[in-house]
């Protein structure tokens, strides 16, 4: 039996857990993504004073893509993990961040007058995320290109200076991955500037950028990724299905 919601008008705000079991469907998504109790080991810790019933935990993999940053074009090969909380505090829509996750990327080498084999690419958060209804209203990132010679602190962009990805929303649908609810949509930006590189070891930035063409303004970059995201309540538990039903996901 369905039980009434606790606050019709958190629907609204994206964060109403609602009290009804909403069903998945029975479509299966095209990825090689797989549910687990892993996408939500990075859910934060909530607010003091808080109510766990009003706030999600909201578990967002990018399963593929690509990102073009200056003449730089990069395949998502690897998934990236982002994790927040989004709920009520004080009455308002607020976000608490669990942390950005990706494995190194290999990217083709650079026509650098070294050689760079083996040169790779991570996805780093870099400042505060901002909440919106559904997903994060923006997504500061960092880029840390790893190789010795590089050094250990070479990124395109910095927590003063990120990389600001606006999630543009398309697709977005309910389906399910082995009889487990999940929404899927693709996420799309070619708005945002990229700055220059900083504190890229013994080739120095000035190679790089050059090679790279950063700095890069905004219009002259673009992100396109699938996005494989999984709701869970904290008080409720998974709440996927439900989630999408409170914002028109079907």
């Amino acid at each position: 039996m369905r039980r009434p919601r606790l606050l019709a008008g958190l629907a609204a705000l994206a964060v109403s857990a609602g009290l009804l079991a909403g069903p998945a469907t029975t479509a299966q998504a095209d990825t090689s993504y797989q549910p687990s109790n892993a996408d939500f080991a990075d859910c934060p810790k909530l607010p003091s004073g808080t109510l766990p019933l009003l706030w999600n935990c909201i578990s967002i993999n990018l399963v593929e893509g690509q990102m073009k940053l200056g003449s730089l074009k990069q395949d998502l090969t690897k998934p990236v993990k982002i994790t927040v909380a989004m709920g009520l505090k004080g009455g308002k829509l607020t976000l608490v961040e669990g942390g950005i996750k990706s494995d190194p990327i290999s990217i083709n080498p650079l026509p650098l007058p070294v050689d760079l084999l083996g040169i790779t690419v991570q996805v780093q958060q870099a400042g505060q995320i901002k909440p919106a209804p559904i997903l994060p209203k923006t997504i500061p990132l960092k880029i840390k290109l790893n190789h010795w010679l590089l050094g250990n602190n070479c990124y395109i962009g910095s927590e003063a200076n990120p990389i600001a990805i606006t999630p543009n929303l398309s697709n977005l649908a309910l389906t399910s991955i082995n009889n487990v609810p999940v929404i899927t949509t693709t996420i799309s930006d070619d708005a945002f500037a990229v700055p220059a590189v900083s504190t890229c070891g013994l080739l120095g930035n000035p190679a790089i950028n050059s090679v790279v063409g950063l700095p890069s303004p905004a219009g002259a970059n673009s992100a396109t990724m699938k996005a494989v995201v999984r709701v869970k309540n904290y008080r409720l538990g998974q709440i996927t299905g439900q989630y999408a039903a409170d914002n028109n996901i079907a």
